[in-house]
């Protein structure tokens, strides 16, 4: 039987860990700037405790491969231990 997804609810946040509350944080500070007009492509990544999920959205292709490079470079800081605290 297959897990069902998480639900976030209105409240829900107290049994969060503080790496998941950082997640909502991030995606709440995008959402804003978003609907500000501020953002004109995406891509989203989001990883779960089995799998993992992608969307883009937007055609700004330069400006998200430039940014995909940038978390590449992140992301790779913290496998190798150069970084390991969360970080935006």
């Amino acid at each position: 039987m297959a897990n069902k997804p998480t639900i976030i609810r209105p409240g829900a946040e107290a049994g969060l860990t503080p790496a998941q509350r950082e997640c909502v944080k991030l995606l709440e500070d995008a959402l804003d700037s978003a609907k500000n007009g501020d953002v004109w492509a995406c891509i989203l990544v989001a990883c779960g405790p089995t799998d993992f999920g992608s969307a883009m959205a937007g055609s700004d292709a330069p400006r998200l491969m430039l940014g995909l490079e940038v978390a590449k470079t992140s992301i790779l800081d913290r496998v190798t231990g150069k970084r390991s605290v969360i970080h935006r």
